[in-house]
């Protein structure tokens, strides 16, 4: 009984090994994307930044992100670091989760609207070149 289990979990790890390997045949060109989100006059620091493509806001379509850094620049990933994104128009979320009170979890510091897609106000349009984003500026 024992040997069997081992034996198929053999199997199973060779076969998830395999079509680990396997190259993926849904991932589209990607193009480098930074850009830099001010709050107000300053840098938005420790940021998520996530682009959702307007033709294909449902299902398993890839969402390009990223992480603000100190200056409130980022990269965008889409399947390995820092790889970009596909070309498209997109809208674009950014939460802001920093610990509060002892007592409290984390939470979003930003106004809700930035959070959805549909209500952010903040859209790109990714060129098949590097892409350079002009400045996003967030109001509160």
């Amino acid at each position: 009984m024992l040997t069997r289990r081992c034996w198929l979990l053999g199997v199973g790890a060779f076969a998830i090994g395999l079509s680990s390997c396997a190259p993926s045949e849904t991932r589209v060109p990607t193009f480098p994307v930074s850009g830099t989100i001010m709050d107000g006059k300053k840098p938005l620091v420790n940021a998520t930044v996530v682009f959702h493509p307007v033709s294909g806001l449902g299902g398993d379509v890839v969402r390009p992100r990223g992480r603000t850094d100190e200056q409130g620049q980022f990269t965008l990933t889409t399947y390995d670091g820092n790889d970009g994104a596909p070309v498209g128009e997109y809208t674009i979320t950014v939460e802001q989760y920093l610990a509060g009170r002892p007592d409290e979890g984390p939470r979003n510091r930003l106004p809700a609207k930035y959070a959805k897609h549909e209500t952010s106000g903040l859209r790109a349009t990714i060129q098949a070149a590097p892409n350079e984003l002009t400045p996003f500026e967030l109001k509160k």
